[in-house]
This record gives structure tokens, sequence and C-alpha cells, in this order.
């Protein structure tokens, strides 16, 4: 249960709460033997190429170089760029509506692990930054969730208490953290994003 009186700020993960992915980062048959996607997301997740680029510290060349020998894949550069930038596909339905109506009442936030690549196509051109006053990109701020210092750097930088916040996430790992952190924090679940979640918190109208 969350305490709806104390909260002041909403912060919000993107992927798979208010941006809906297609697909994968990767295609599985660049691989040699073929892969699920159960491990493209393995491998995604313990890549240190996405890491470095995750936590601004290679540039994106550099992060698809190192990527694709990571992971053993053939294919070119270019058509690697290509798919990548695909993979943030659109804000979820009823995401914009949802926003501005929890602007009238809360500070509104997110924190995303992103990279250079990403950052501007989902803050632009899917008018994030137009809802979103505060938004923290890990490769801007050199931390990643699940790092508590990713975490301490919002908090800090927004001036604002943990159990004030609260935060949507759709891994139960980054749930775990903020909750230790002191924050209210909810899992997002299910193939609609966080409008539903919001919507089930009684946080705006049906």
């Amino acid at each position: 249960m969350i305490d709806k009186k104390s909260i002041s700020t909403i912060l919000f993960d993107l992927g798979g709460v208010l941006i809906q992915l297609h697909g994968g980062p990767f295609k599985p048959t660049w691989r040699a033997n073929a892969t699920t996607g159960n491990e493209v997301w393995s491998l995604w997740k313990r890549s240190d190429a996405v890491r470095l680029f995750e936590s601004g510290s290679i540039d994106s060349d550099e992060f698809v170089q190192r990527f694709i020998a990571e992971a053993g894949l053939q294919v070119e550069h270019d058509e690697f760029i290509a798919h990548f930038m695909k993979w943030p596909a659109r804000l979820f339905p009823g995401v914009e509506e949802m926003l501005q109506e929890l602007s009238q009442s809360y500070r509104l936030a997110a924190l995303s692990n992103s990279n250079a690549l990403h950052w501007p196509m989902v803050m632009q051109d899917m008018r994030l930054q137009q809802y979103i006053p505060d938004c923290f990109a890990s490769h801007q701020i050199q931390a990643m969730k699940p790092d508590r210092k990713a975490f301490d750097t919002v908090l800090h930088q927004m001036d604002v208490r943990p159990e004030e916040v609260l935060f949507l996430d759709d891994l139960q790992v980054s749930i775990d953290i903020a909750r230790e952190l002191g924050m209210q924090a909810v899992k997002v679940t299910g193939t609609t994003g966080g409008v539903e979640t919001v919507r089930s918190l009684k946080l705006i109208q049906q």
C-alpha cells in the first residue's frame, strides 16, 4: 500500500512504463547460434559495453563496436544502429493525458537507464521533456539503476525526501532498491505500461 497523502513527487522509469518498446535491442538472428528473447535480455543486462555506454563512459561508435564483438553478432555497424534506434517505439496510449493530469497535483520526474542515441529521441521527438520537468538519464548522471547512486543523485538534485517519492518501474530489482532507500515504489506489470498502474492507485480519474 502507498500513502498518497505523503506523495509530492512521482518518479517514472521510461521503457516499459511510459514508452512502449519494440522487440529487443538487437536481432536474435544476428548471432551464429539462434538466440531466444530471454537470451537477448540476458546478454544485454550483463554486457560491459552496455554498462559503459549507458553510464556515459564511451561514445556510441565504441559501444557498437564493443557490443558486436562481445555478443558475437554478425551485423554491420549501421544496420545495428538502425535497429537499435527503433527499439523505443512510441509512448503507451494515454501517457500524455496521464502526465498532464498528474502535473496538476504532483511534481513529475523520470529516471531512466538510457544513452546518447535514445535520449534526444525520447525527450524531444516523443515530447516527454514537455511533460516531465526533471529528467535524469543514466549516461548523464553517470549512474545506472539499480545502483543506489542513481537514486541518491535524483533525491539530492530534486531536494526531495525519499518518503515523498512514488517510484514506478517495471523491474523488481529497481523497486527493491527504491524501497530500501525509503521511497514508495510500485512495480508496473502487464502490456499497457504505467497508465493502468496509475489508474489502479487512483492517482488520476478512471
